[in-house]
């Protein structure tokens, strides 16, 4: 597809201005939960005639045009719409239409379960690699300011409201571990009314 694909909508009147994209489709004039748009006009509901294709508002008129990232060269990450020639594994280049499970989301399009799994697995062995050189001590995972895998080392983000005591699956790893969350208390002390002196 070319980056300067422009193709008429003559079904949809220049002077609509509210579209929103589900998918391959463009919707004009939608309102809420079944209710009418409050601008009054139709709901009107249309799919790209080619993958990869959106509806955009150009000089007053709509047009099919170019949403590929890849195909627009404007370097967009996560990119909404991706036509038929690059919606492949960005390891592999195996077509999505050929996957046997689902993909594993990428800011540059898909990784495929059986390169994911390739990734994970150099990733585990690489990490146990690097702990296997020096002696285990538990030592080494007591009152730690960050949570990390006692089997491999990797560091794990926990955010606030998951803080507590549990067991979990490293995901680098596979390992269990048990999770203490340790608390430490600190005071602060203010003056109230004037601070008595000597």
């Amino acid at each position: 597809m070319s980056k300067d694909t422009k193709i008429l909508i003559p079904e949809i009147p220049g002077e609509w201005t509210e579209r929103t994209r589900s998918g391959w489709k463009c919707i004009w004039n939608d309102g809420w939960h079944g209710k009418p748009h409050r601008n009054g006009l139709p709901y009107v509901e249309l799919t790209a005639p080619e993958k990869g294709l959106y509806a955009d508002r150009i000089d007053g008129a709509w047009y099919w045009v170019s949403g590929c990232a890849k195909c627009t060269g404007s370097g967009e990450r996560y990119s909404y719409s991706v036509c038929e020639k690059h919606d492949v594994c960005i390891r592999c280049n195996t077509h999505r239409s050929l996957l046997k499970e689902t993909p594993w989301g990428h800011p540059d399009g898909f990784i495929c379960k059986p390169c994911q799994d390739r990734e994970d697995a150099a990733d585990k062995a690489e990490a146990l690699a690097k702990v296997a050189e020096r002696d285990y001590d538990e030592w080494g995972y007591r009152a730690q300011d960050e949570c990390k895998c006692p089997h491999c080392a990797t560091v794990i983000h926990i955010e606030s409201e998951d803080y507590g005591d549990k067991n979990m699956d490293c995901d680098t790893c596979g390992g269990q571990f048990e999770l203490t969350t340790e608390y430490s208390v600190t005071f602060t002390t203010r003056v109230i009314g004037d601070r008595i002196v000597a």
